[in-house]
């Protein structure tokens, strides 16, 4: 808990630290910038518009925490996906774990199990269609107008899975006149990129547009493998996003949309290894004679050398498409319809051992559909009356046939280590879910003003989910056989069938929202607001027993939010900051142990925990004149477990002084970008940014090894480019100073004996051609 008197303190610190360093920056840079150019024009901050509010709304008014960046501003950050981004949004955590998994996290919420029993705690949005599975989540930053991050419980308008906030990719619309453009690009690790799009209109009366683009990457792996020789997780994308408009007449729309991407990298991603593990190399042969592998730093000096030799595959495959309706059927009410189908295949074997031997080798099938649709009703007047409401309709099919292989896992006794095997435990074994979601929801939302300066925000959103689940199970006894590199089919008479498992279940949950804002002026928003956010529950997509396959509940949080926003009459300065109080609920956790009684691996995935989560955000932004421009953001977070109880050496624990996955206490950015007219037609810009995120653990044992410590990360690029912007030549590079961070981690000691940790990329760098037409 956050005694009040730390609270007090802590308020004044964090708000005055951003007002100290935008006003550092404001003496210093503004005195070099008169110095170097006198009469240059001031330069006003570019104004986004968001939709965070289902309607089209400045940034700087809605009365919410929400960061917002422009095509330009991705650009500047070197954003080609949201791990760049999550540096510069405070108490934001976005990385890519185990394969394309997408491990989001927004003020201490989340979830990072890749399975699919288990919902996201961020919902991912792109063009206002969620994307249910964390594979498809990861999704690349090309031919997007902008990305919106929305903190805090989304429960009303965005109420699929979105306790923690939501992030929205908003892609580019076809546009009115002819242009395209051609990026290229290469790096280290043999990187070659290229990006391009074309966009114009279809008819000669403009009603018709369209659009099409493309984004690719190729690149080594940045893990040595001495075992296979080469390197481990290396990128192999390809990425397309089309759309189509038509505009029969002026109060009536259509958008189709339709995009999809290709994964087909040579090897998975594989991690390291942070303890020793002691293993059996002939099980069957010389069952008795156990080899010890260090951990990877200790072993190798390095942490980006892996000994996987199960890392063979990791093929992803996904396809959206949308259609979207607006009419305006009167001169402030409109209907809007959003309808879209989704489609995921993913194959995957992951060497969760980083050792030659099959201790915990896992591999993943999984195909995946979901459709949704919602039809929205709005009213938005000049008075400030506004009304969205509307009923949602999701309903998602998922199969994934998930194994392990453990032929040379152990157990001690006595201080001596014996192949499990030896005792009849199974050498491997499959399970196969078969999930069914169905979800309905009904939402309204209504602000009215009560004054010229103070309005009331009122909303509210029933989900009824329904999940229907059957779960089948095969156990292997031949340790010669590896499922993961033979891939035995399933049920094919080789292996003994497990217990059939099938149940269904259903929850239901209101989520309100009220919002009270203060406009004195048109610079400055203040607001006070309280919401809930619901996460569905589900059953647990490891179990094999009827004992393990109970359902668990779904998340609830409460949110109490306060905030200020505001902007100099010239918008060179804009600044908010916000305090939260989270009450969270019922987290859905997972961890991974031994069964004390047959010592076989078991997933531990239930409703552990109830936490108390609060914290402070401070953003601002500034141009001093027409050549800098300063960003910055600070976050901190006090995140503590009021309950958690979990088996640790098979005995219920209380284990609440852990700290919560991906919240670290502090978060901190700084961007600065300066620009120069090098000659009449040319331009040169250099960019730095600064982002720091404090140590914290990133599973939920939290254990000292897996820990990530704090760590300050550089990136920063240099370019020339043509004054109307027809060309661009750009040096870049992200983790500078090479920092080494694990960005997912994994605690199986109970069982396998091994702690591991997928490694973050290290120092990336690389030169890029863009040219532009019209």
């Amino acid at each position: 808990m956050w005694p009040n008197k730390t609270a007090r303190s802590i308020r004044p610190i964090a708000v005055s630290s951003v007002i100290a360093i935008l006003a550092y920056f404001d003496l210093s840079i503004a005195c070099v910038a008169q110095e170097a150019a006198p009469n240059t024009q001031v330069n006003e901050i570019e104004e986004i518009i968001v939709t965070a509010r289902r309607r089209e709304e400045s940034l700087w008014t809605v009365p919410g925490s929400v960061s917002a960046f422009s095509e330009r501003q991705l650009r500047d950050l070197q954003a080609t996906d949201m791990r760049q981004v999550q540096y510069a949004v405070p108490n934001f955590h976005f990385q890519r774990s185990d394969s394309s998994n997408a491990a989001v996290y927004l003020r201490g919420i989340g979830q990072n199990d890749s399975l699919p029993f288990v919902e996201p705690g961020v919902g991912v949005y792109i063009d206002d269609v969620y994307v249910a599975r964390t594979q498809a989540a990861f999704l690349e930053l090309f031919d997007v107008e902008r990305v919106e991050v929305l903190r805090g419980p989304q429960g009303t308008l965005y109420g699929r899975n979105s306790p923690g906030g939501a992030v929205k990719l908003i892609t580019r619309q076809p546009t009115d006149e002819f242009e395209a453009y051609a990026e290229l690009g290469a790096g280290n690790l043999n990187a070659k990129i290229y990006n391009g799009r074309i966009s114009g209109p279809l008819s000669s009366d403009g009603r018709w547009k369209g659009k099409i683009s493309l984004s690719g990457v190729k690149r080594d792996g940045y893990s040595e493998n001495p075992v296979l020789g080469g390197s481990d997780g290396d990128t192999n994308t390809l990425s397309f996003r089309s759309g189509l408009h038509f505009e029969p007449s002026d109060n009536l729309n259509f958008a189709l949309r339709w995009e999809g991407k290709s994964e087909r990298p040579n090897r998975s991603l594989t991690p390291i290894r942070k303890t020793p593990l002691t293993l059996f190399p002939d099980p069957v042969g010389d069952p008795f004679n156990p080899v010890t592998y260090l951990p990877t730093e200790e072993a190798f000096g390095s942490p980006y050398v892996v000994e996987g030799t199960a890392n063979i595959l990791a093929d992803l495959t996904t396809h959206g498409a949308s259609f979207k309706s607006t009419w305006w059927f009167k001169d402030d009410w409109y209907l809007e319809s959003i309808t879209a189908y989704r489609r995921l295949s993913w194959d995957f074997v992951l060497d969760a051992d980083s050792t030659p031997l099959p201790v915990l080798d896992i591999p993943v099938y999984e195909d995946a559909d979901q459709f949704s649709t919602e039809l929205r009703v709005a009213y938005e007047s000049d008075s400030g009356l506004s009304f969205t409401g509307g009923v949602f309709y999701f309903n998602d099919h998922d199969i994934v046939l998930a194994g392990f292989d453990d032929a040379s896992a152990s157990f001690e006794f006595g201080g001596l280590f014996f192949p499990i095997i030896s005792i009849g435990v199974p050498s491997g074994g499959y399970g196969e879910s078969d999930q069914r979601t169905r979800s309905i929801a009904a939402f309204a939302d209504v602000t009215f003003p009560i004054s010229d300066t103070t309005s009331v925000e009122i909303g509210a959103r029933y989900t009824n989910d329904e999940k229907e689940v059957t779960r089948r199970g095969e156990f292997f006894f031949d340790p010669t056989l590896s499922l993961s590199l033979d891939r035995p089919p399933f049920l094919a008479g080789i292996g003994f069938p497990s217990e059939n498992l099938q149940d269904k279940h259903d929850w239901n949950a209101v989520t309100p929202r009220a919002v009270l804002s203060h406009q004195p002026n048109d610079s400055l928003t203040l607001y006070a607001s309280v919401s809930r956010g619901f996460k569905s529950g589900g059953f647990p997509g490891r179990a094999f027993a009827g004992s393990e396959f109970e359902p668990f509940d779904p998340e609830t949080v409460w949110t109490f939010e306060t905030g200020i926003k505001g902007r100099d009459p010239e918008n060179r300065f804009t600044y908010s900051a916000a305090y939260f109080n989270n009450d969270y609920n019922d987290l859905q956790l997972n961890g991974f142990g031994q069964d004390p009684v047959t010592g076989q691996f078991v997933s531990l995935f239930t409703n552990a925990a109830s936490a108390k989560i609060q914290g402070l955000e401070g953003v601002a932004s500034y141009r001093p004149n027409d050549r800098f421009s300063i960003d910055a953001s600070l976050g901190y977070l006090n995140a503590e477990y009021e309950e958690f109880e979990t088996l640790v050496n098979g005995v219920l624990t209380d284990v609440s002084t852990r700290r919560l996955p991906n919240a670290p206490e502090w978060t901190g950015f700084l961007g600065v970008t300066y620009s120069h007219q090098l000659t009449p037609g040319i331009a040169g810009t250099f960019h730095f940014d600064v982002a720091y995120k404090g140590d914290h653990a990133n599973e939920s044992s939290d254990s000292p090894n897996l820990a990530v410590a704090a760590a300050t990360y550089l990136n920063a690029f240099v370019s020339i480019a043509a004054s109307d912007q027809s060309w661009e030549v750009r040096v870049g590079g992200t983790n500078l100073t090479d920092k080494a961070r694990a960005a997912q981690s994994f605690n199986t000691a109970e069982f396998s004996g091994v702690e591991t940790a997928f490694m973050g990329a290290p120092r990336l760098y690389d030169i890029r051609l863009l040219l532009r037409f019209e």
